[in-house]
């Protein structure tokens, strides 16, 4: 039986061998004809050699044809520019470095709205003055997310105090979230920016569902509210700067009281009905010639020359006014501050301001 399987498989393989001719695997083009290569010649090296290496290529009947595989003499030159690099690096495109940058911060919540402040304060549990080490921000069980990248230095579970809080490391700054109701992380985890550590809560010693936000800086007890204040400008002019290189620069949004005093909201800009009237007296009511043409609605001037300030979008020197301007302001009457500042030649500047003021 075995030696009848044998010559059955011999027979079947004879076949197969004899039948080469009728698989046809490389077709080259030769004037107005065709050659073909069979399968034998697929497993001859002479002849692949003499296809691919020789200007000739052997037939099945032995003639010697000359073949041109490559012709050169034909075409038109081809010319390399070689300023211009072939592979580039994606994290050279500044598009890739700004969405790289904003990553790597976030906001504590969604939403923020602050309750309490830094600081001494009469406590709303013991009813005496007390120094509370950060800040209350209202949010009803929420996603409480890791601002920077960084480590879980401490989880805790508790009914007193913070309650329900953890601390995460970010270098030498150490940020600590209390009264939670549910904490997502534990001790030694490695966070990034943006990660879900916890739920908010009402947990410890607390009046109702809040965030208490705590900040220490080498060891040392810090406001977060400056420290917000930055990391929320700071991703709000990257959110812009990747606007502005995805779809282009943004329109100038159009120049009214109402949007100014939006601008003025977002920058945190003190008094913003007196700025609003400093803006509507510098421009004749947004009429003047440096409002439109340098885009500065506040007369701020260069002091190495006394040149008037250009922006490329008037809400910049909103920005402007408040690094150059309000940062020397340390309290009191602000009409009185821009008298002291000398901010305008004319005497009668802030009567005139003050009365702007009134009628907005």
């Amino acid at each position: 039986m075995q030696k009848r399987i044998f010559l059955v498989f011999l027979t079947l393989q004879l076949a197969y061998i004899n039948s080469y001719g009728q698989f046809f695997t490389i077709c080259a083009k030769s004037g107005h004809k065709m050659e073909v290569m069979n399968e034998e010649a697929l497993y001859d090296t002479a002849k692949v050699e003499n296809l691919l290496f020789n200007d000739t290529i052997q037939t099945s009947q032995g003639s010697e044809r000359e073949k041109e595989l490559f012709p050169m003499s034909h075409g038109c030159e081809i010319s390399i520019d070689r300023n211009v690099p072939v592979f580039v690096s994606v994290s050279t495109y500044p598009l890739f470095d700004l969405i790289q940058k904003r990553t790597t911060v976030c906001l504590p919540l969604d939403y923020m709205k602050e309750n309490s402040g830094y600081g001494y304060r009469s406590d709303p549990v013991y009813r005496c003055r007390k120094f509370h080490d950060g800040i209350d921000l209202s949010c009803r069980f929420e996603n409480v997310y890791a601002m920077l990248p960084g480590t879980v230095k401490e989880v805790h579970r508790g009914n007193r105090g913070y309650g329900n809080y953890v601390i995460l490391q970010h270098g030498s700054l150490e940020c600590l979230y209390g009264h939670l109701s549910m904490i997502l992380v534990n001790e030694h985890d490695e966070v990034q920016a943006g990660d879900v550590v916890a739920i908010s809560g009402n947990t410890g010693k607390s009046t109702g569902p809040h965030l208490h936000l705590r900040l220490r800086k080498d060891g040392k007890s810090v406001d977060p509210k400056p420290f917000i204040t930055y990391l929320n400008d700071y991703i709000g002019d990257l959110q812009d700067r990747i606007a502005s290189l995805k779809f282009g620069d943004k329109p100038d949004r159009k120049l009214n009281i109402s949007n100014l005093a939006e601008v003025l909201e977002a920058y945190h800009v003190k008094y913003p009905r007196i700025v609003i009237a400093q803006a509507l007296l510098e421009t004749g009511y947004f009429t003047s010639r440096v409002c439109w043409e340098c885009k500065n609605l506040f007369g701020l001037r260069r002091p190495s020359d006394g040149s008037y300030y250009r922006f490329d979008h008037w809400e910049e020197s909103v920005k402007a006014y408040r690094d150059y301007v309000q940062y020397k302001y340390k309290g009191g009457d602000y009409l009185q501050f821009l008298d002291r500042i000398g901010y305008a030649e004319d005497k009668t500047y802030t009567m005139k301001v003050r009365q702007i003021a009134k009628t907005l």
